[in-house]
């Protein structure tokens, strides 16, 4: 086959890529000597039966092929309607990627480079997740990222090992796709067309009906763009890129561009595309500078006023509308799960459970609006701070960090011949950066994390070795075996009811909470008694003044009165770019108070699931409701509070209950002035 990469010492500013028949490696030239470190790595016992080299010394074609197969696959979101949507295209070709992977281990007694930082991050996740008491639904949340940030790193080192020539060529493929599709989705829909976040979760292949690509939301594909292309990039210039070349670079970057239709991920992209022509080469620079004034021109005189408009209203992180200067609501999202990883700061709340908890950390932030905020963009840092906790959030860092950092430095070391290393830190920066407006960490972009991680921190040949973590087959599984026995634990281990119960600051753990019948009453005096609950006023869903559609009254034996208010799974949510009103569905409700006073309402609710799980309220003229729910209470008649105490004055009041999300209904209506409340059942006056 070919002789292993690592090899020989060789001078790398003469290093250049070469290709052999089903095998691309790379080969130096011929040259004279020039000092550098020796090849010391450690004896593999070259006469004995356990002599071990590296996977790459002797890969297969059909492995390596195999393995890129799976990366293209891996450029995309698309879920198979079975398992109920948990199941991707990407996740067969990385499956067969692995086995090949494994079974070309065992068989020929070889070994995988693997960064140890990467296994130190996930075991302290998985560890994170096993304090918090997730539940089996973090331990599948969890289960994802060993599958990207372990398998999917391994297979992502043996190929940009073994072929960085076809894993460059396979990125390309994904990303001509990709944007070919998403023109033709622009076409279709129009450019940045977005669905609300519960129609997302409806679309059967999991990608489509608006401007996605292969992924599920204008973010993914944007995300995925930016990324991929401050990878590929250094690696289409190569080493000394002639006219032609050039001419085909920026052909590409400008395309590539073009279709990025987020404009922070746009800027990004720029940015990282920038550092690394600077670094790279003058031509490098003179084609980047060329490309970006090419798409300055194409997009202010060729293309439709929607395409600027689009990049213009996403570049900006403040509102422009009905709030003009305020936080867009992702970004607000960001602040409040900081605030919740501040609450429980090592642990977190558990993977799975950040849209249950993160809705109560808001405190005097504006309340989120769920359809306000476009699918994927929810800060990946703020998730992982809130999820698992500051020191796994802060490991996880340090992992990205300085991966890029070791790029950086093997890029000038190889005398600014490997572009690979180059290519993977830009895309990690981007990453890095991005997961303050976004999630990487999802199905289709994590496996391009693991892609950058792999092609930053894979040694230079004439490194130490022994410094570095090579992998065998029994190494492997010995360490997948550890983390699936952690996952296994969690699994099993009974969920906490409330993650954020007893947490700092929280103004809505239930523990502080009883019945009235449970109040102490030898604690208080009788008229102190009288005083906490002197207004009591309960408001059935057969009481409504007025409603709108999709609203509807319907029949339902449990509820209090055998009537309930119910918006049909289906029947549609407010628009993204608007606020829950009466013109997208609504029911008023009037009620009167005998003096001032400050007064808490609660509302029993029954959710159909994720996706239908929350409800909006507003009183009187206030300028915004506020929202009620993201719980995970489902399937069943449920208490839940509005997250604010109201003051009302003597005298007739409106309550207006407004649609956010379909798949709900409402039975009852509490206020009261009793703080400490907590009703139960059907409540009565």
């Amino acid at each position: 086959m070919t002789d292993h990469i690592h090899n020989s010492p060789s001078n790398p500013a003469a290093e250049e890529w070469t290709s052999q028949p089903a095998l691309l490696v790379r080969q130096p030239e011929p040259a004279s000597p020039e000092p550098q470190d020796k090849d010391i790595r450690p004896d593999t016992g070259d006469d004995g039966d356990d002599a071990e080299t590296t996977a790459s010394s002797t890969a297969p074609r059909w492995l390596i092929w195999l393995c890129g197969l799976a990366l293209l696959l891996m450029a995309n979101q698309i879920k198979l309607p079975v398992a109920g949507g948990r199941l991707g295209v990407a996740d067969l070709g990385f499956a067969a990627a692995l086995l090949g992977l494994l079974f070309h281990q065992w068989r020929n007694r070889q070994r995988v480079f693997f960064p140890m930082l990467a296994l130190i991050a996930l075991a302290a996740i998985a560890l994170a997740n096993l304090v918090s008491r997730s539940g089996l639904g973090g331990a599948m949340e969890m289960a994802q990222l060993v599958q990207q940030f372990f398998c999917g790193l391994l297979i992502m080192s043996f190929l940009v090992e073994s072929a960085p020539r076809l894993a460059a060529a396979t990125v390309t493929v994904g990303l001509a796709i990709n944007l070919g599709l998403a023109f033709w989705q622009a076409k279709q829909y129009g450019f940045g067309m977005v669905l609300p976040p519960a129609d997302v979760l409806k679309v059967s292949w999991g990608f489509g009906e608006a401007y996605t690509g292969l992924f599920r939301s204008r973010m993914a594909l944007s995300f995925f763009l930016a990324a991929a292309l401050a990878w590929v990039q250094p690696q289409w210039f190569g080493r000394k890129p002639g006219f032609f070349r050039c001419l085909a670079v920026l052909l590409g970057t400008v395309v590539v561009l073009v279709g990025i239709a987020h404009g922070q991920m746009l800027f990004l992209a720029v940015m990282a595309l920038l550092a690394g022509a600077v670094l790279h080469s003058r031509r490098a620079l003179a084609v980047n500078l060329i490309a970006l004034a090419i798409l300055f021109g194409v997009g202010t005189h060729v293309l439709p006023e929607k395409h600027r408009q689009v990049v213009q209203e996403t570049f900006s992180p403040l509102k422009t509308g009905d709030y003009p200067g305020e936080l867009k609501t992702n970004h607000l999202d960001f602040v409040a799960a900081l605030r919740m990883a501040g609450r429980v700061p090592w642990a977190g709340v558990g993977s799975g459970r950040y849209q249950e908890c993160v809705g109560r950390c808001y405190d005097d932030l504006p309340n989120p609006i769920f359809n306000d905020i476009d699918t994927d963009t929810q800060a990946g840092w703020g998730i992982l701070a809130g999820t698992v906790g500051i020191p796994a959030a802060f490991l996880f860092f340090l992992l990205l960090a300085t991966a890029a950092g070791d790029g950086l430095r093997r890029y000038y070391k190889s005398k600014q011949g490997n572009v690979q290393t180059l290519g993977g830190a830009l895309s990690l920066m981007v990453f890095m950066v991005g997961m303050t407006v976004s999630d990487p960490l999802t199905r289709g972009l994590g496996w391009f994390v693991a892609l950058a991680l792999a092609s930053a921190s894979l040694p230079n040949r004439w490194e130490d070795l022994r410094r570095a973590t090579l992998l065998s087959w029994k190494s492997v599984l010995v360490s997948g075996a550890a983390l699936g026995l952690i996952l296994a634990v969690v699994a099993v281990v009974k969920p906490v009811e409330d993650p954020l119960a007893g947490a700092r600051k929280d103004r809505m753990a239930s523990s502080t909470r009883r019945p009235r019948s449970e109040v102490d009453t030898a604690a208080v005096t009788p008229s102190t008694v009288v005083a906490a609950a002197d207004f009591f006023k309960v408001i059935d869903a057969g009481d409504v003044k007025t409603m709108t559609p999709p609203f509807e009254k319907v029949s339902d034996s449990q509820a209090a009165k055998q009537t309930a208010l119910r918006i049909l799974d289906g029947k549609g949510v407010p628009p993204p770019d608007k606020e829950p009103s009466m013109e997208y569905g609504g029911a008023v409700f009037e009620f009167e108070t005998p003096s001032d006073l400050e007064c808490k309402i609660w509302l029993r609710v029954w959710w159909d699931g994720s996706c239908g799980n929350t409800i909006n309220v507003k009183v009187d003229d206030e300028p915004r409701s506020v929202t009620v729910g993201n719980d995970g209470t489902y399937h069943t008649w449920h208490w839940l509070e509005s997250p604010k105490t109201y003051k009302l004055t003597a005298g007739k009041h409106t309550i207006t209950l407004l649609n956010r999300e379909d798949g709900i209904m409402f039975d009852q209506m509490l206020i009261t002035n009793d703080m400490a409340y907590f009703p139960q059942g059907i409540e009565e006056e």
